[in-house]
């Protein structure tokens, strides 16, 4: 899976064509995003970072996305504005100073009211567990200071202007992405993690560049918490089609779209436990940095380091049980192929440990419960077994 890790949306316009209930759940887009990523590609060429990567996505992207393709007509002449240069420079120094994405930087304008506003919807704190107190403070400020450049950027170029005028075709991947997912999954995922959210979010994004291959996008998660205590919960959603006649729109692919959901909104459910746990996983560490699986991952998805090849393989592990609890057999059948074929070789260990689980939910309440029992599927491995499985996936 080609992916890279980790909003109260005032909605545009919201559709529930395939919730025939009440539901959590709901697909929509915002303005904040897109105009991020309309800065992030005039960016591309002051970058010290991925800037051969972030101009081969724009030569790449621009000619079966149709949204960037109109955003560089319009708007390419601002290639050396002041947020051209800005976006650059606090992509670089987030990657450099902490080792973060632009993924880092979704949360932030999810909490932000969408332009043409300048306040937030609640306080906004940038947090992430392996960065220090201190260090998460410079990220905050970093974020909102850049937050302050772009609204004006909003406000002084007219982008309000652009969606307007491609209102119908943001409508259109709204509708062509919602009436890929199955009802009541959110329901489904609730009973597997014993644990709820209060919305459950998918933001479409246009404007986001990742060249497709075989069917596959970029998913990226992002919360927000209400001044109610509530939590929404988000997914903004990359095209994983290519856009190639009229009536397509980016997101016509229904296993991407189920699989890219289920997944994000799975890591609200998963992180913070494994995070909290990571003083269990000291083995692992070893075993991870020693065998051939570190290098494996970073080549599958970027995924660097012991935590998060846990937290990926137990949000996969979520997938399957998510698709097992709505009776898609199918479905969870395709998800331990493909992840296996894409080096999540502890997934037959995790799928059986997990009937412990399943079996005894009077004990285990919630996932969070049963992590440690989890857990030992990594701690209690070698690095003979890891390397082997990962040859049998080569072949």
């Amino acid at each position: 899976m080609k992916k890279i890790f980790l909003v109260f949306s005032i909605t545009i316009s919201t559709f529930n064509f395939s919730q025939k209930k009440a539901s959590k759940f709901s697909v929509d887009y915002n303005k904040n995003i897109e105009t991020y990523f309309l800065a992030e590609i005039l960016s591309a060429e002051h970058r010290r970072n991925n800037k051969d990567f972030e101009l081969y996505k724009i030569k790449e992207c621009s000619t079966y996305q149709p949204i960037v393709k109109k955003a560089l007509d319009q708007y390419g002449y601002l290639k050396n504005s002041p947020i051209a240069v800005a976006t650059a420079e606090l992509n670089d120094i987030i990657m450099e100073k902490y080792g973060l994405g632009n993924d880092a930087l979704m949360q932030s304008l999810v909490y932000h009211k969408e332009f043409p506003s300048n306040d937030w919807l609640n306080v906004y704190h940038f947090e992430f567990s392996r960065l220090n107190e201190t260090q998460n403070k410079e990220v905050t400020d970093l974020i909102k200071n850049y937050l302050e450049k772009l609204s004006k950027f909003y406000i002084q170029e007219k982008i309000e202007t652009f969606f307007n005028e491609n209102k119908d075709f943001y409508q259109g991947a709204v509708y062509e992405y919602n009436k890929q997912i199955p009802v009541g999954f959110t329901d489904a995922m609730e009973q597997f993690y014993g644990e709820k959210f209060n919305r459950y979010v998918v933001l479409i994004s246009p404007m986001m560049m990742w060249p497709i291959s075989d069917g596959e996008g970029r998913g990226i998660g992002a919360n927000l918490v209400l001044k109610s205590v509530a939590k929404n919960i988000y997914e903004i959603a990359s095209p994983f089609v290519k856009v190639e006649k009229e009536g397509q729109f980016g997101y016509d692919n229904q296993f991407q779209a189920r699989f890219l959901s289920v997944h994000e909104f799975g890591h609200s459910f998963v992180n913070k436990e494994v995070n909290k746990r990571s003083a269990n996983l000291q083995n692992f560490k070893n075993l991870f940095e020693k065998s051939n699986l570190k290098e494996t991952m970073i080549k599958t998805g970027g995924y660097g380091d012991y935590e998060t090849c846990v937290s990926e393989h137990l949000v996969r592990l979520g997938e399957i049980e998510t698709a097992k609890i709505q009776k898609d057999f199918e479905r969870a059948k395709r998800l331990e192929e493909y992840h296996l074929k894409n080096n999540f070789i502890f997934l037959p260990q995790l799928e059986e440990k997990i009937k412990e689980y399943d079996t005894n939910r009077v004990q285990y309440k919630s996932f969070g419960d049963f992590v440690p029992q989890l857990l030992e599927v990594f701690e209690n491995s070698n690095i003979d077994f890891i390397n082997s499985e990962l040859e049998k996936v080569k072949k």
